[in-house]
């Protein structure tokens, strides 16, 4: 009886509004929500605890969320704030949809402190039956709609969940970008509201693009302040600032001089279409870009909050790369651009003619490499690569295409070392691999190490194996260089790709990585497993590895199917399945040339059969002092250079291999999976790899487990699959979770 009393006062109480009040909903009494409704459905389902709270249960699906969905059933005319009462566990971003601006919302990141706090969104006019729906939250209080604004509580500064002992670069965004400077109120709101949750997961840089147009938007004159406010936001929280510095894209381009005549955009070959990403084949902006570095660097060379910069030096959106896909144009306007060969204005010609007449000593010797009757070199235009009649032609256009990007990226560092002599600078690697892309993995590394840089790749997705395959010849290329190594994604990212991009930067040694905040925040399951094993980044090191796979630098330059079509070509299908059974570096050609093969036991070929005579010498050599080549006949046949001399490959069939082997593989390597076992099989029965090497090939596992051995001899271990898998090594047996990282 009286316990009837006391639940009838309590729903009593918990039913009027309070005078401010227009709307309420309590979890103790779900069922009487005032205005509110809390609704059950499909990725919404909920449940009262111990403690009063409605605990929302986390989705499984990695690309579906779970959320409360609220259900207003009165007519406010607003504005109204929405205030969400909850347990402050675990970490997360609180998140309404449909969406309300950053400087309309606060309270938003949960770090944790185990103590009730309030996130709050001001709406506009709220007609009834309207819905909304929550992200980011797992314990839930109450709601309430007041036609007032509630106090406001920041959200505290914790200590971050990761704490490494070897610093590395761990860099994320925040919302500080905007698309024109009049947007800096919302930027600084984003910060502060999702800077303390950056802090809380052990983040200590924030990235933002620096873009010419907000800092020079008349002649000569900077103006600093909206970057000098960021910066400002991100100390406050104890975080340094990792900026991508872009110059040439087309967004980036200020007023007065995309009006000028100075501006030259590039233009395709496919089409004869241009767009306002500047061609790196004009000098028009090379004294922009100087002074703009310049100016930046006395701006913020000394700043203690400077973690590093990422260069932009071309590009859609600032990478080391030609255009290919996006569409930021000009002030938002639209821009022609693809994945193709952007050397069809006056100028390509120009720097082509150039090039070849240093390649060249007379206009005789061009025509007798390419099979045609140039009367002399003022005549040779650049033209799309297939029509090219012989490979001397082909290659000759790929090696200019490829070595004027390398070479204006090099500029780039190089002014940028200039203006910051003692700061951390990375340049922006793309892509995966294609011609028409432009960026040569092994010159960037090379060119970053001679500057005390390092390489950022911007091409990570949510797989490990396609990660590994695209990022592998950028990491090999780093390693033995000696440059810095940092990792991006491309984009989206589940648990899957939070997970298998902090496994590539553990077992290769990086120094920097970087994830979209989104990434994190936009699933349910990968804040959870960063936290869970983000401080295995400790553990960092660079691989033993004995095998390296010929990177068939010549053969992409002949043949699209290389590396370009069918889902990045044949030869990154191949590499993704040798992954699969053994860890093993990609070796370019000017690698080879440059003494990397000492580094290896065995040379694996894949897809590729055609190269340099000077490479193919060296590979020789290299064999005959007792190196192994694992070589395919099918279905492209032996190697051969590319004058079509398979002299070589006729010694290695009658054994004149040195001191050295050669193993043939009489089966087709497509799909892949029949020639991994065979590789696998031969590296087995060696004698002289690393007894680190032969420990992780002794591992019996599934094919979605990968391996790396670490210098000192860890084992690395990624479950890339949905499935728990059992793994066996020496002796031992292991359970590893779906997505997991285990260091032995």
């Amino acid at each position: 009886m009286v316990y009837d009393v006391i639940r009838g006062a309590a729903f009593f109480f918990l039913s009027v509004l309070s005078a401010e009040e227009l709307a309420r909903w309590e979890a103790s009494n779900a069922a009487r929500g005032n205005g509110i409704e809390v609704v059950r459905a499909p990725a919404s389902g909920w449940t009262i605890d111990a403690g009063g709270f409605a605990r929302l249960a986390s989705s499984e699906d990695y690309y579906q969320r779970s959320s409360f969905r609220i259900r207003i059933s009165k007519d406010i005319p607003g504005p109204a704030w929405l205030a969400a009462e909850y347990l402050d566990t675990g970490y997360g971003l609180i998140e309404l949809s449909p969406p309300v601006t950053q400087s309309r919302q606060w309270g938003v990141a949960r770090v944790n402190t185990g103590k009730v706090r309030r996130s709050v969104f001001l709406l506009d006019a709220i007609k009834p039956a309207s819905e909304f729906r929550l992200f980011g939250l797992t314990h839930l209080r109450s709601l309430s709609l007041t036609g007032s604004e509630p106090a406001r509580e920041p959200a505290p500064l914790v200590e971050p969940a990761v704490a490494l002992t070897r610093p590395m670069q761990l860099v994320t965004t925040a919302g500080a970008d905007a698309p024109r400077p009049e947007g800096l109120p919302e930027a600084l709101a984003a910060l502060r509201n999702q800077l303390p949750l950056v802090r809380a997961l052990g983040f200590n840089g924030v990235e933002s693009y620096v873009k010419w147009d907000f800092v020079e938007r008349s002649p000569g004159v900077f103006d600093w302040s909206f970057y000098d406010a960021v910066v400002d936001e991100i100390e406050k929280h104890g975080l340094q600032w990792f900026p991508l510095l872009i110059v040439g894209s087309a967004y980036t381009l200020p007023d007065w001089y995309h009006d000028s005549a100075e501006n030259a955009g590039f233009v395709c070959l496919e089409h004869r279409m241009r767009n306002d990403i500047q061609t790196i084949f004009s000098d028009n902006q090379v004294k922009y870009v100087r002074r703009f570095l310049g100016e930046f660097g006395k701006h913020y060379g000394g700043r203690r909050g400077l973690l590093g910069i990422r260069l932009g030096p071309s590009g859609n959106y600032g990478e080391a790369q030609y255009p290919a896909r996006g569409d930021w144009g000009y002030r938002g306007q639209p821009i022609h651009t693809h994945i193709g060969y952007w050397a069809a204005d006056p100028r390509a010609s120009v720097s082509f003619r150039h090039w070849l007449r240093q390649r060249y000593a007379t206009v005789e010797d061009l025509n007798r490499s390419w099979g045609d009757r140039f009367p002399s070199f003022d005549q040779v235009q650049t033209f799309l690569p297939v029509t090219a009649a012989t490979r001397r032609k082909r290659i000759d256009f790929a090696d200019w295409y490829m070595g004027a990007m390398s070479e204006w990226c090099a500029k780039w560092a190089q002014w940028a070392r200039e203006a910051l002599p003692h700061t951390v600078i990375h340049q922006s690697s793309g892509g995966w691999g294609p011609i028409e892309i432009g960026t040569d993995y092994t010159h960037q590394a090379r060119t970053m190490a001679a500057l005390k840089g390092g390489i950022r790749l911007t091409n990570e997705a949510d797989n490990y194996a396609d990660n590994f395959a695209i990022t592998r010849m950028a990491s090999s290329a780093a390693r033995f260089y000696g440059a810095q190594l940092g990792y991006e994604p491309g984009g989206f990212g589940s648990v899957r790709g939070v997970m298998a991009r902090l496994y590539n930067c553990l077992t290769n040694g990086g120094e920097h990585l970087f994830y979209y905040h989104p990434n994190l925040t936009a699933n349910d399951q990968a804040l959870q497993a960063w936290v869970k094993t983000a401080s295995l980044l400790d553990r960092r090191a660079k691989p033993v590895v004995d095998v390296a796979t010929f990177y068939p630098d010549t053969s992409i330059k002949l043949d699209d199917e290389v590396i370009r079509y069918r889902f990045g070509g044949i030869f990154l299908a191949i590499a993704r399945e040798l992954r699969s059974a053994f860890d093993h570096d990609f070796v370019s050609e000017q690698m080879i040339e440059d003494g990397a093969l000492e580094k290896y036991k065995v040379l694996v070929f894949t897809w590729g059969h055609i190269t340099e005579q000077k490479i193919a010498e060296r590979i020789r050599r290299w064999v005959e002092a007792g190196g192994t080549v694992i070589y395919p006949e099918r279905p492209r046949g032996l190697l051969e250079t590319v004058e079509g001399d398979r002299s070589q490959s006729d010694r290695w069939r009658r054994g004149e291999t040195g001191k050295g082997r050669v193993i043939f593989f009489s089966g087709d390597t497509i799909p892949g999976d029949q020639y991994a076992r065979f590789v696998r099989k031969e590296l087995l029965a060696m004698d002289g790899l690393d007894p680190q090497t032969r420990r992780g090939l002794r591992i019996a596992k599934p094919a979605g487990v990968y391996w790396s051995v670490l210098e000192g001899g860890r084992i690395a271990l990624l479950n890339f699959s949905d499935e728990e898998a059992g793994v066996r090594f020496e002796g031992k047996a292991l359970r590893l979770a779906p997505y997991a990282v285990v260091v032995e």
